[in-house]
């Protein structure tokens, strides 16, 4: 099910709200693609937070019990682009890379896959995360 900016999954209801739209942004487009409405969540969140720290917005509400609120980047010179993310096609049998809801890159074989996202991300000075068959991050390289 599509959700919207007003009925949106519970575990998002303490992210900020340009956080929170930015999730549910990349939620639906996992959905679009295939992907189960847990791990659609969990992957969405976890890619909305990244891209608030990278820009040093603030995550979730304030006095919510959960983060403090302030994203901190790791390096402030990390480019405007969004990370590229390698995944499972859940359509088909084999890889797919994405950036923002843009599929970049996509093939029977991981390996060439990941290749090409990397020459991506190094170009663009950005973040590439690697995801195994089942959705979970396993690696993550940054090229600022």
């Amino acid at each position: 099910m599509p959700w919207t900016y007003d009925d949106y999954p519970t575990s998002m209801k303490n992210l900020t709200a340009e956080v929170r739209r930015k999730a549910i942004d990349i939620a639906n487009a996992l959905l679009d693609d295939g992907y189960g409405d847990g791990r659609a969540i969990a992957i969405a969140t976890a890619q909305a937070e990244k891209w608030a720290k990278r820009r040093h917005k603030q995550i979730a509400k304030k006095n919510t019990g959960g983060t403090t609120g302030q994203a901190v980047a790791d390096d402030p010179e990390l480019g405007d682009e969004d990370s590229i993310h390698v995944f499972a096609d859940p359509e088909e049998s084999g890889w797919i890379a994405t950036q923002g809801q843009k599929r970049i890159a996509q093939g029977s074989k991981k390996a060439d896959v990941v290749d090409q996202a990397k020459a991506k991300a190094k170009a663009q000075k950005t973040e590439l995360c690697i995801h195994n068959q089942q959705g979970d991050l396993t690696q993550e390289h940054n090229y600022s």
